[in-house]
């Protein structure tokens, strides 16, 4: 397995924020309804592939789902320590119950 992961993800396409304006992140991040659009295309995508059961393209369209989940993540000021933190508070949580509580 490698030990690339979301964070590293997250360092390598901070940078291309920085240094590379003309990239397909870059462009993402300028366009919120077309990063949002994308989002919503991959969600999708990953979907199709579950319920077809096709394991190489879910492991494709999940990838590129995390990609743009990602680049969200930047133009929202999100870390994906925020993430994991929420996460965290969930554990030992049942899931109905924490659907639940947010209704509340």
């Amino acid at each position: 397995m490698t030990d690339y992961n979301l964070e590293k993800l997250y360092i390598d396409l901070l940078k291309k924020k920085k240094f590379d304006k003309s990239s397909y992140t870059s462009s993402l991040l300028a366009e919120k309804n077309f990063l949002a659009k994308k989002i919503g295309e991959e969600s999708i995508e990953v979907i199709l592939e579950y319920l077809d059961n096709n394991k190489k393209n879910i492991v494709k369209e999940s990838a590129d789902l995390l990609y743009h989940i990602s680049v969200m993540w930047i133009s929202a000021n999100v870390k994906p320590s925020d993430v994991w933190d929420e996460l965290q508070k969930r554990k030992g949580i049942s899931g109905f119950d924490e659907k639940n509580n947010r209704l509340s």
